[in-house]
């Protein structure tokens, strides 16, 4: 039992204060909070900064409660008049008509449906769809207490005034369950769904168990001296607050026992609300509660309220919330906060959070109440409306809770017009007649009409989706003609491309007719970029990516033919070549905005889950600082909600072994880009202005398109690929642990750093083993959560892992636009002058304009900056180059508007979150311990132990790089190597390959068993999976290939090895007779088709003229030693191969 013990007390955070009357009710989302006054208004309160962001008047009299469903708020009043409204413009979307009296309880189950008691004593199940009551359940006789769904979704349980519980079957509104055993009032209703047990609490001071099953009491639970008004499950015991004070603790496996009691309020008990082990309860004597349910004590009481305190709210980990019988709201202490061990840690962590949302309050954006311009009235449906005169018809109609279909519309993009889906009729004042019109191409005025239902535009509707329905099945069937040819000039492909077609315009679609066929060979998917993938069987005709890559960066790589938009053509296409062949910079913005999944990052989260399950290598990931901030949104929360902690007990979760921050590599490439910007100003004969290069997408442009500029890029790697080294080569040797048994993997808002990491520089000469091995984009993650089944819900918070753990808040700027220039300057300064940068917030480079410019006193020389983000903004700004116009010391250019936090990696968002992603990076930044990347510990340590000073030799060695121009395939010589793709994996010494295929990691072991081997006869290997090895034609150069593969379930070929033979079947017969290879096999006889992958393998090499100089070996999972058995004899032959005269003059040393 716990008694009155002296407890501390523990003042509020700050109070919400906006209300002139008592607040009546409250409910909340992750960042809002929304309130109901006597004083007839409703508010939002942000909870972050606990400014009113919008408040209205719903009805003239005052509102009584409400709830938050689906992005819709629910209001009532003390009539019972429901409403729903749209929080972002506070429009009511449905008046809802049921209740005759006020609502008492809202109950929202766990398919989002909304239940609501009345003191009319019904219950009404409501379509919030459309605004009216699907199910109406009758039977109490007076008003409702509480309601309660099952588990399954398929029974609501109720209790009210009259002494009554019932269960209802939802789907027909009729009684399954009728509890009749209490003598008083039930206040309260509780379903166990672990046992299915009812438990009710009432004035005649019992708990009733009920089994729904049998319809009878199971147990009597006594002990309280008055009513029970709130009860809580915790494990096996139930919690049960009263009007005696006191809050009784049932052992629910021992019913007969009589309960303990936890003993602190001096007065009645209101309320009461668990959140994981912690339990609040809210008094008449005006104060809160928390008690710790691992021990039963009170942890604390929060003082604050000067009336009876009516609910408290948990909303999230972060946030306690609490209204009493006055006007003002209160924020209290985290639960992390009031979880502390002890009273001084208590202090610390409450101190400090104070004082992290006084700086929060004073920093955000003065928003006040949110006012929405109404300037124009319009009609739509026959109902009048007010809106934004700046607004399309499209973005009118949803405004007012209006959803029309719009397959090509984006609000970041405006008006297309290709789909039609988005059609309404229209009348203007004076006109007679309805006109057809598309929605998001037709701006709105005054006293418009608008009908969004009509036969009509029903009609139009159907017959525009029939439309698309139609021209993809046709376009299916003209790939599969395509797929069927060879050659140009096909009598039915050709037809069928002239469909449609007239003069001019069967000419233009002779001329496509060799690129369709050239597609098809690739099933008309193109991964030549090697970062973004095209599925053209996708595409939708919408023209999104077209309007992306013209109009926000600029490159127009995408382009679509007006003139064909009637045949069976893909529509959009990369003007005839494949995506490596145009001047894509790989920033993946068209992925972010294509709505059907025919433009996607390439997918590297499968092969990241099978070197996770294979359990062979240390698996290290590291986070980039922005995705941090958005890898929330992917679970729909606010940017930011997810702490740095969770995202790293989410990553280990994952089965990551290994946990860094790449914010520890970011700040290194301050302290290197900061030494290199001073070397450049300070030395003769040097190139200036200096270009930052953290970004792959703005390096990708200046080797494609702008190549003279290469001397001027810093010659750092980005924070991915110094991450890379140090995890290789720095860490590696700490742990003493060779660079082949690391696997390496990087979480990234960026769609280019799939390609960066496939650089040649980026690879170990020695080895050849890339840096950093693969790459996730956030979505990635995403989808790698869901389909682990990961709830966020219980994420505590994880410490990164050492050596690469720690970071500053120069490191976190890195997410922003403008970031690494705030970053470089602050280290920078401190490196020419010993002293601290005098500005930390340098805000002439913050902020989220494409083009940034700043003059900057740097120790006595006007330092002359600028900062730019967005494909189109570069090359703006690029236009005077070479003049006088021209004339800056640093520039930072990111590919993406806004950064990276505007990413081709980053979630499908609208520009319009860009903004709040900002003001979450530059919210973190400020509270960081360190604020300069020269005061990181860890980084002084790393120059101390290995790269000995920074811009010295060893770190030009490890951190630095060099560039080249890019040279296209469709320039290359034929004969001539092409450095991009088809000499990957080539033969660049005296040295022989191996090639394997491996779904779960045994293939690759068993490769790697090979090679080592090799190497103890001090002979040179290549080891690639077959997927990454290119062209396959480059084998007829190699001297001796060895080729590993497993065959995966019945028959298949392993997904890193499906590619190499699509390619190897394209060859011609006899086009491989130099080369010279060995086969293993890894199989089980428990498949049909044993080994079925490396017979056809060694089948097709045959009859490419390739020549076997070892037996095949095929091994069999089944045998006693798995593959071992066979691999083992096999080996022995291989090392008598090594030693014949003929094989061993392959790689014999000149």
């Amino acid at each position: 039992m716990s008694g009155q013990n002296q407890v501390p007390t523990i003042d509020p955070i700050f109070s919400f204060k906006g209300h002139t009357e008592n607040i009546t009710g409250i409910t909340c989302t992750n960042e809002d909070c929304f309130t109901a006054s006597a004083d007839n208004t409703v508010r939002n309160w942000s909870l972050e900064i606990g400014n009113c962001k919008s408040h209205f008047s719903p009805y003239k009299s005052q509102v009584s409660a409400l709830t938050y469903i689906r992005g819709s708020l629910f209001t009532s009043n003390e009539r019972g008049a429901l409403k729903s409204w749209d929080p972002s413009t506070n429009e009511c979307i449905h008046t809802f008509k049921g209740h005759r009296g006020r609502i008492t309880v809202f109950e929202v189950d766990e398919k989002s449906r909304l239940f609501s008691g009345s003191t009319d004593s019904q219950i009404i199940l409501w379509d919030i769809v459309d605004g009216t009551d699907a199910q109406i359940f009758s039977g109490h006789t007076d008003y409702i207490t509480a309601l309660k769904s099952n588990s399954k979704g398929n029974t609501l349980y109720s209790c009210s005034v009259d002494k009554q519980a019932y269960g209802w079957d939802i789907s027909t509104g009729k009684q399954k369950n009728y509890f009749k055993g209490h003598k008083d009032w039930i206040f309260d209703l509780l379903y166990d769904s672990e046992k299915q047990l009812v438990y009710t609490g009432s004035q005649d001071k019992t708990i009733k168990c009920w089994d729904p099953r049998t319809k009878e009491c199971v147990n009597t639970l006594f002990g309280h001296e008055s009513a029970i008004i709130k009860m809580c499950l915790h494990k096996q015991y139930l919690y049960t607050a009263s009007w005696d004070g006191k809050i009784g603790i049932y052992n629910l496996k021992k019913p007969q026992e009589m309960p303990e009691f936890l003993i602190g309020h001096t007065g009645k008990i209101r309320c009461m609300t668990l959140f994981g082990d912690l339990l609040f309860s809210g008094g008449q004597d005006k104060t809160i509660r928390v008690w710790n349910l691992k021990n039963n004590k009170c942890r604390g009481v929060l003082k604050g309220h000067t009336a009876p305190v009516s609910k408290i709210c948990v909303p999230t980990p972060n946030v306690t919330i609490s209204i009493a019988d006055e006007p003002t709201v209160i924020r209290w202490p985290s639960t992390k906060t009031l979880k502390a061990k002890n009273e001084q840690q208590f202090q610390q962590l409450s101190k400090r959070e104070k004082k992290r949302m006084e700086l929060k309050r004073e920093d955000s954006y003065d928003l006040g109440s949110k006012v929405i311009e109404k300037d124009i009235e319009i009609k739509i449906d026959g109902r009048k409306y007010q809106v934004n005169s700046k607004m399309n018809l499209l973005e009118a109609c949803r405004s007012v809770g209006f959803d029309i279909a719009a397959l090509c519309y984006h609000p970041s993009l405006g008006a297309i017009g290709t789909c039609k889906c988005c059609v309404v009729d229209m009348k203007t004042e004076g006109s007679g007649s309805f006109k057809r019109a598309c929605a998001c191409a037709t701006g709105v005025r005054e006293n418009l009409e608008i009908k969004t239902d009509s036969p009509q535009v029903r009609e139009q509707l159907m017959s525009a989706i029939a439309d698309l329905r139609m021209k993809q099945k046709n376009r299916r069937l003209l790939f599969k003609a395509s797929q069927q040819v060879n050659s140009l000039g096909t009598s039915q492909l050709r037809q069928m491309v002239r469909s449609g077609m007239s003069g001019n315009q069967a000419k233009i679609g002779d001329t496509l007719l060799d690129d369709l066929v050239k597609r098809a060979s690739n099933r008309f998917i193109d991964e030549t970029n090697l970062a973004i993938k095209i599925d053209h069987t996708k595409c939708i005709d919408c023209t999104r990516c077209v309007m992306v890559c013209s109009k926000v960066q600029g490159m127009n790589v995408y382009s679509s033919i007006p003139s064909l938009q009637n045949s069976l053509m893909p529509p959009i296409n990369t003007k005839g070549k494949f995506l490596n062949d145009t001047m894509c910079i790989s920033c993946g913005q068209c992925s972010v905005y294509c709505p059907s999944g025919a433009i996607t990052e390439i997918d590297h989260s499968k092969k990241v889950d099978t070197v996770l399950k294979s359990k062979k290598k240390l698996v290290i990931v590291g986070i980039a600082p922005s995705c941090r901030i958005t890898l929330a949104e992917m679970f729909k929360l606010t940017p930011g909600s997810l702490t740095t902690g969770q995202c790293v007990h989410l990553l280990k979760l994952l089965g990551f072994h290994k946990v860094f921050d790449v914010q520890f590599t970011a700040d290194l490439t301050i302290m290197e880009e900061g030494s290199e910007l001073l070397h450049r100003l300070t030395e003769p004969d040097t190139v200036t202005p200096m270009f930052t290069s953290c970004c792959p997408g703005w390096i990708n442009m200046v080797e494609k398109q702008y190549p003279n500029l290469i001397p001027h890029l810093s010659s750092c790697k980005s924070p991915q690929q110094m991450f890379g080294s140090v995890i290789k080569h720095y860490y590696a040797e700490k742990i003493n642990i060779e660079q082949e048994n690391i696997f390496c993997v990087t979480v990234m808002p960026c769609t280019a750093k799939k390609k960066e990491l496939l650089r040649p520089q980026f690879k170990d000469p020695k080895t050849g083993l890339k840096d950093v091995d693969l790459c996730l984009t956030v979505r990635e993650i995403g989808r790698m959560v869901k389909r682990r089944g990961i709830e966020m819900a219980e994420l505590e918070e994880r410490a990164f892992d050492n050596p690469l753990g720690y970071s500053t808040g120069s490191a976190s700027l890195f997410a922003a636009s403008g970031g690494v220039m705030e970053a470089a300057l602050r280290s920078a300064f401190w490196l020419k002058t010993g002293e601290d940068f005098p500005e930390l917030k340098f805000k002439p480079v913050r902020g989220l304009d494409g083009i940034k410019q700043a003059t900057l006193d740097f120790d006595g020389k006007d330092l002359k900056l600028a900062v730019v983000s967005g494909g189109a903004n570069i090359h703006k700004f690029l236009e005077p180059w070479g003049t006088k116009a021209f004339d800056f010391d640093f520039i930072e250019i990111m590919a993406c508007p806004g950064g990276c936090i505007g990413g081709g990696g980053q979630p499908r968002s609208n520009l319009d979150i860009v903004p709040i992603r900002l003001k979450a990076v530059y919210d973190r930044e400020k509270y960081l311990p360190s604020r300069s990347s020269h005061e990181n510990p860890l980084i002084k340590r790393l120059y101390q132990e290995w790269l000995k000073k920074p811009y010295g030799q060893q770190a030009i060695k490890y951190l630095h790089t060099t560039y080249q121009k890019y040279i296209f395939p469709s320039q290359m010589d034929p004969n001539q190597k092409n450095i991009n793709e088809k000499n990957k994996g080539l033969n660049i010494d005296n040295s022989f390959l191996i090639l394997y295929g491996s779904q779960t990691g045994t293939a690759e072991k068993a490769a790697e068993k090979i090679a080592t081997l090799a190497k103890s006869k001090k002979i040179k290997v290549r080891l690639f999976e077959m997927n990454d090895y290119g062209q396959p034609i480059n084998l007829k150069k190699e001297k001796l290939v060895i080729f590993v593969t497993s065959t995966f379930w019945d028959g298949s070929y392993p997904e890193n090895a499906q590619k190499f033979w699509e390619k190897l079947q394209t060859l011609q017969p006899m086009s491989l007779t130099k080369l010279k290879y060995c086969a293993f096999g890894l199989g089980s006889t428990s498949y049909s088709r044993f080994n079925n992958a490396i017979k056809t393998l060694d089948g097709k090499l045959k009859e490419l003229g390739a020549s076997q100089v070892l037996p095949i070996g095929l091994s069999n999972r089944e045998d006693k030693n798995g593959y071992l058995t066979v691999l083992s004899p096999w080996l022995k032959n291989f090392e008598k191969l090594l030693k014949k005269r003929g094989i061993r003059r392959m790689w014999k040393k000149k």
